[in-house]
């Protein structure tokens, strides 16, 4: 008997929100602090050059942020540091530089866990939105 290969194409419909259709996606990060990892909402944005978490996620999760430490980098020309975090995308795990952000601030319709930028994270993927009513990820 043959085994199916498993496909590297990934589908996610829009969440809506507020009346509005977000590019939210269920992804993975791991959380030492309880052993495992945890399910946050994603917010794919191509326009975020760098992936950014929730400060008050990671500082539930991890209790040695700066044994991850990656480097420095500005957003919004303030100088932030990132460190490195395992973010699971179905079977496809990848540890990217993140930097910590109070996201709960920011003014907008919804408030992510995790927004997931350009470098690093949607760099590895072929990303494409369909009239704001799904996304497909193809990952190489």
């Amino acid at each position: 008997m043959s085994r199916k290969k498993k496909t590297n194409l990934l589908v996610f419909p829009f969440s809506e929100v507020l009346g509005n259709m977000v590019p939210l996606i269920d992804v993975f990060v791991e959380c030492p602090v309880i052993g495992s990892a945890v399910m946050v909402k994603g917010l794919l944005d191509t326009g975020s050059r760098y992936t950014l978490m929730d400060i008050n996620k990671a500082l539930y999760c991890f209790n040695d942020l700066e044994s991850r430490y990656y480097d420095l980098v500005y957003i919004n020309g303030i100088l932030t540091k990132r460190y490195l975090i395992s973010i699971k995308l179905d079977d496809f795990e990848f540890k990217i530089p993140i930097s910590l952000l109070d996201l709960q601030n920011l003014n907008l319709p919804v408030i992510p866990e995790v927004i997931l930028g350009r470098e690093n994270f949607l760099e590895n993927f072929i990303v494409t939105f369909y009239d704001n009513s799904f996304i497909s990820i193809y990952l190489p």
